[in-house]
């Protein structure tokens, strides 16, 4: 289900449709399976889908999913809406009736609306109650029609029967679940509304979930990017481009960063590193190790010495997370590049004429653990060399392992030179995987 508009067969309502008179187990089993079947992900439109697969044509002939626009956008909780001036998203539709697409232009999906007091979906919000409408009498229609300038609803709702549940969550109203039945079936009756309410209960409670979620994501995401270097300045000697990518989802939106120090005497510092861990707390971890890395650099210690100096500045800083750190200096005069690795994978070099190498740089210990020294590493980059640093998202995931990762990288940087900014988009769209499931940081710099 990847559209908010889902048409189910109109001809299974007579064979699934549980009814008023249900019996107590029917009902139960009817929430088991609902239980089974929504909050699959901690996608809220999601969500949205799945309850409403769930309830048209069991419960009703339609049904829609409303969420305040504040929740949505913000993540936040709005005030409850008491005077018809509650901002609401369609989130979800669901028909089970002949004539879908009038329902559709009838109710958008992704419509951004206010429902007055007077209509049974605001008192529902005002109210934080179930309102139960037998039958909707056309003047009714005709009001809601005019009040959304579209002649269809009034031929859509008029005769209708309405039940809409509040959706409640830590005491605050996020939206509502409506469900319609049409003139032809048999209107909700007061026994109805228990089932539809515990069903709304848990549509509140996932969508609440994936609020949070969405949230804690939104955060780190705005705490990582801001403290990632917003553009870089071309050093000397150097052509540098640079590719972040951001994990699809809050498990692997962690630590990933890169830089480009300008040091004294013409040479230059570039920077890969990864933070262990996801979130927020990743995000932060990683904005320390990244100023505490500037500020080494400005003393132009060689790779392993300021490697040794970091490790010792993430042990003081008692961090719940390790790192992986890759340094390298660049000097035009000599046209060589100094590395050292704290745990890091090994960078790769790209000599004038196309030919691609794992660079043999030793890795020490990840960053924060240990006390031991780094090893120094020295190579040539000529002009029209090009060196690489990368974090493991580019060659790790669930397609394959790292050693292939690492193989299929050094083809891809093997061949005719190239722009390095195409170099860049090439790499990433052949290497991230579809998962998208850690981030991403390329880093490449080609000697002038």
């Amino acid at each position: 289900m990847t559209s908010g508009f889902l048409i189910k067969d109109p001809r299974t309502r007579a064979g699934l449709r549980l009814d008023a008179a249900a019996g107590s187990q029917e009902r139960l089993a009817f929430l088991n399976d609902a239980s089974t079947r929504i909050g699959s992900t901690l996608d809220l439109a999601q969500t949205c889908r799945e309850v409403l697969d769930v309830a048209v044509p069991r419960c009703a002939d339609t049904g829609g999913i409303m969420v305040q626009e504040r929740l949505i956008t913000e993540g936040e909780f709005p005030v409850r809406p008491t005077d018809g001036s509650a901002l609401v998203r369609r989130v979800a539709t669901a028909v089970a009736v002949d004539n879908p697409w009038d329902w559709d232009t009838a109710f958008p999906v992704d419509e951004v609306a206010v429902y007055p007091p007077f209509l049974p979906q605001g008192q529902a919000m005002a109210t934080a109650r179930t309102v139960l409408v037998p039958r909707l009498d056309e003047s009714v229609a005709d009001e809601i029609a005019k009040a959304f300038g579209r002649d269809v609803i009034a031929r859509s709702l008029a005769g209708c029967s309405f039940l809409v549940a509040p959706l409640l969550a830590r005491g605050n109203v996020l939206g509502f679940f409506v469900l319609v039945r049409q003139p032809c079936s048999e209107p909700f009756q007061d026994g109805d509304v228990a089932l539809v309410e515990e069903l709304a209960a848990r549509t509140a409670i996932c969508i609440d979930n994936a609020r949070l979620y969405a949230r804690e994501r939104r955060t780190a995401l705005t705490l990582q990017s801001s403290l990632l270097p917003t553009g870089l300045n071309a050093p000397p000697g150097l052509e540098v481009a640079y590719r972040y990518l951001p994990a699809g989802d809050l498990a692997g939106v962690g630590g990933d960063w890169f830089d480009v120090i300008p040091l004294a005497a013409d040479r230059t510092a570039l920077v890969v590193g990864d933070v262990m861990g996801h979130g927020v707390r990743a995000a932060a971890t990683m904005g320390q190790l990244r100023t505490a890395t500037q500020t080494l650099a400005s003393l132009d210690l060689d790779p392993a010495e300021l490697l040794y100096r970091l490790n010792r500045v993430a042990q003081q800083l008692d961090l719940d997370q390790i790192a992986t750190c890759a340094y390298a200096r660049h000097d035009r005069t000599t046209g060589t590049v100094e590395i050292a690795s704290a745990g890091h994978l090994p960078p790769m070099l790209v000599q004038p004429d196309g030919t691609a190498d794992i660079l043999a740089v030793t890795p020490g210990p990840p960053l924060g653990v240990g006390t031991d020294t780094f090893d120094l590493a020295t190579f040539a980059l000529p002009p029209g060399g090009l060196l690489a640093l990368y974090t493991d998202g580019l060659v790790e995931g669930r397609e394959w392992n790292i050693d292939e990762g690492l193989a299929k990288l050094r083809g891809l940087l093997t061949g005719p030179p190239l722009g390095i900014d195409r170099i860049c988009d090439m790499i990433v769209r052949a290497q991230r995987p579809s998962t998208d499931r850690d981030d991403i940081a390329l880093l490449l710099a080609k000697a002038r």
